[in-house]
């Protein structure tokens, strides 16, 4: 299985909000045209948000990510509780769909795991919103935290300057496992 990443990017656009978001539509197949899934992902330039206006909420105003801006973000910049990530940019997962053939097969939580160790290899978080518990409790299997905890909905965010569980198919039979990450040294050893 591979992942197939479309997005269209105006030209003409390098003063709007239009020009710090740049959204793509990710489709999950099997390389012979046969789609299992799509998502819909938007990834956040928050270093050009910081050094073209230096608030996010201005930047995001009227967009769907709106909501990122106040609950992220403070003096334009990532709140100190988010900020210890691995980069600067937001990788926000706006929706996944899972064709029925595939769902209980952790096939989304692999492909969201492969968008983050790639798209998001430049991202500070990665973040979605989640509309249940139990939803929640399928996404935190991967290192999705609640943003506000308590909350039967709202917003999740893994943060990319940890390890997080991997997602493999050691049987090639199309079912996924979630491994939780095996560190064997400590790579902040002292001098």
């Amino acid at each position: 299985m591979k992942l197939s990443i479309s997005a269209d990017i105006q030209l003409d656009c390098a003063d709007s909000a239009r020009s710090y978001v740049t959204w793509l539509d990710v489709r999950i197949g099997d390389g012979a045209g046969r789609t299992y899934g799509t998502a819909r992902v938007a990834l956040v330039h928050v270093g050009e948000i910081a050094d073209a206006h230096g608030d996010m909420g201005t930047a995001l105003h009227g967009t769907p990510l709106e909501p990122l801006a106040s609950t992220y973000f403070s003096q334009g910049w990532y709140k100190d509780e988010f900020a210890d990530g691995a980069g600067i940019d937001l990788l926000y997962v706006e929706s996944v769909e899972m064709d029925d053939s595939q769902r209980g097969k952790n096939l989304d939580l692999a492909m969201v795991r492969r968008l983050s160790d790639t798209l998001g290899s430049g991202c500070q978080l990665v973040v979605m919103p989640y509309r249940d518990p139990i939803t929640a409790a399928h996404w935190g299997r991967l290192g999705f935290s609640l943003t506000k905890p308590g909350r039967p909905s709202g917003l999740m965010h893994m943060k990319l300057g940890y390890r997080h569980a991997q997602v493999v198919d050691q049987t090639g039979s199309g079912d996924f496992e979630v491994l939780p990450t095996v560190v064997l040294h400590d790579r902040h050893t002292a001098n």
